[in-house]
Order: structure tokens, then sequence, then C-alpha cells
């Protein structure tokens, strides 16, 4: 098997960044830590285009967040993060989806975190996920944009459309799901992608595969236990890197998905079911190397905010190298202390001390 050497070894466009775009969730992220409580742009579609903008790609979501407090720090926080925001639609008619995450332990010691999509203080729903439409998806659908990568999370007309673009265009399409539908239009969903990849904790071994010829590769992840693929009929386990000191596991998926991406990603030029067993490996090892980084801090995206990109590359090479010895340096932080979110419906706003904020189980 190859070695990878750095972020941007197989990155072949630099000065002209391949374009990357995705569509599904994005929300803002209300993280309760043990000292404070901070808030940042969230969501699996969300994170990964972050993640691939961080990463060198001309990367942006497609969809729609509200006209209101929490969308604008979404766009504040996606302008320092260099993300296209040129495809997302700000809806007066609906409200920024906004996810609270809180840690914890569970009985054998174990940090982990709970996602809470009511207020903690008055159970009150929190705002919810709505899918572009397609009407609003139509400039794109129509426009000469020829993305080199496309990832979905969420299952919805606007969203099979914008796959079957994307796919006609010549990206390389992965699907993530949280859940699993039952209906057609799940399983178009994944006929059209290259990459299903999903959570065995969350959903298991998806019934829906069992008939289907599609996608190329599947990517079954398991927690700390790593992950196995099946790529050519055949799969292979891949173990997970060890921690050097664990924090908080949010986002791994994310940063898998992202480092996968950009790293076939070089391959564009080629049909996607022309790479080799050995090119699909690296990709995957790539990402998990990754996710094993940012477990160090909390926060999906925390490693951006606590690592130059320059250590970042050199963490990367001691994680493939099983040395963890994983060097942290400070860089840009982005955490506003401002109100985090204030609930419409009891007036709490989280924005202190996270000990001041009890989230029942």
């Amino acid at each position: 098997m190859g070695t990878i050497t750095s972020i941007d070894q197989h990155m072949r466009i630099k000065d002209h960044p391949a374009l990357a775009l995705g569509t599904g969730l994005i929300a803002l992220d209300i993280v309760v830590s043990e000292s404070i409580v901070f808030r940042s742009a969230g969501g699996s579609c969300g994170n990964v285009m972050t993640m691939l903008a961080w990463l060198g790609w001309d990367a942006g979501p497609v969809g729609r967040i509200g006209e209101d407090s929490c969308g604008d720090y979404i766009i504040e926080e996606y302008e320092f993060r260099n993300v296209n925001t040129k495809y997302l639609i700000r809806d007066k008619l609906i409200e920024t989806p906004v996810i609270i995450q809180k840690f914890s332990e569970s009985s054998n010691g174990k940090r982990t975190h709970c996602f809470y999509l009511t207020c903690p203080v008055c159970k009150s729903w929190l705002p919810r996920y709505r899918s572009i439409t397609i009407a609003q998806s139509a400039s794109i659908l129509c426009s000469n944009l020829k993305p080199n990568l496309f990832y979905f999370d969420r299952v919805t007309p606007a969203s099979i459309r914008l796959v079957e673009w994307a796919r006609d265009s010549g990206a390389i399409v992965l699907f993530e799901p949280s859940s699993v539908g039952k209906d057609k239009q799940f399983q178009q969903a994944v006929d059209l992608c290259h990459v299903l990849k999903y959570s065995k904790d969350q959903i298991g071994y998806p019934q829906i595969l069992q008939n289907s010829a599609s996608p190329g590769l599947i990517i079954e992840t398991l927690g700390e236990h790593g992950l196995r693929m099946k790529w050519r009929g055949e799969w292979t386990k891949l173990p997970s890197f060890p921690t050097r000191e664990f924090k908080d596991a949010s986002g791994s998926g994310d940063w898998c998905s992202a480092g996968f991406l950009h790293f076939v990603g070089s391959y564009c030029d080629q049909d996607f079911s022309s790479l080799k067993h050995t090119d699909i490996q690296l990709a995957i090892k790539f990402g998990q190397a990754l996710a094993t980084i940012n477990c160090q801090f909390e926060g999906a995206r925390g490693m951006m905010n606590n690592m130059s990109f320059e250590n970042v590359d050199k963490a990367i090479e001691s994680v493939l190298n099983n040395d963890n010895d994983v060097k942290v340096s400070v860089d840009k932080h982005f955490v506003n202390m401002s109100p985090a979110f204030r609930c419409k419906n009891c007036g709490h706003a989280y924005s202190k001390g996270a000990k001041e904020l009890t989230v029942a189980a």
C-alpha cells in the first residue's frame, strides 16, 4: 500500500480549486462544554463543506437558512472559513435549525455526547431542518457548474434532483443518511450515489442494500472499532487509530467523509469505478486520521480552532505511523461569546458557564 505524506499531496488543482457542493443539514450547534457554552456552524453537510474548504476546495452548501441571528452567525463563520456561500439561500419564511450538544459520562466513565432538538429549559422544539425546494435549486440545476464532488445527507425531492444533476455533471457522489427510509425516493438516493456511508450504531446494515447493485463503495462506521468497507463485493475491516487524549467524538464521521472525498477528489479525471482497492483504503485512512486528531478537541471542528494547518499536516503523518505524538498549536479561534442562542419560547439565553445549564437525559 502507498503512503500519505501531506494534506495536499493528491490535490492537483491548487491555483484553481476544484468544486465541491453538498446539500442537507446546515445548523447552528450550541456546544455545552465543561466550562463554557459556545456556538458553531454545524450540521453534517455544513461541516463537510467547511472541512473541504479548509482543505483547499471551492466548497459550499446548496441549502437554505433563516434570515435570523443564527443564520447571520453561520454566514459569518463560513466567510471566516472561506466557505462558498453563493448557493446558500436566506429564507425569511423559516428559522435556522439549532442543535444543542452536551457532554456526559457513561456508566464506565467514558466521555460521550448527546444531541438535543428541544430547549433543555422549557422542552419546546428548537427550529428544525427545512430542505431547499426544487424551485430554489433551479439556478444550480440550470447552471454550467461542473462539481467534482457532491455530498448529501437528506433525501428530499430537491436533493434527488441535485444529485442527478451532479452525477450527470461527472461528480463523485457520497450519500450519508442519518436514518433509513423505506420509500422509493430513498432507494433512488442509494442507486444514485457512488459511495454510501453510514453508522452501524445509528442504522445498522440497511436492508434496502440487499437487492441493490449500487453503490460502488459502502462504508460502515463502527465507532471506536473503526469501520469496514465494501469495494467490488469484498468487505475489508479498517481499525481505528489510537487517540492520545480523547475529548469529543462529534464531527468524527464528518471529518472521515471530508478526508475521504478530498483524497479521492484528486482522481476526479478518472471514473470512480476504475480506482484501485489501495486508493480507496488510503482515502479512508486519511479521513480516519483527521477524525482521530479532531477527537482531542471539543466541537465538530475543534481541530480548526486549535491547530495550524501545518501542524495538522504533521499530525496526520504521526497518526498514520501510529506514533500517537500529535502536537497541538494554537491557531485562530472563532468562538463568539455573545448569546449563543436565545429560546424564543422561554427566553433563556445560552451564553454562560455550562454548569448553569442542566440538560435532562
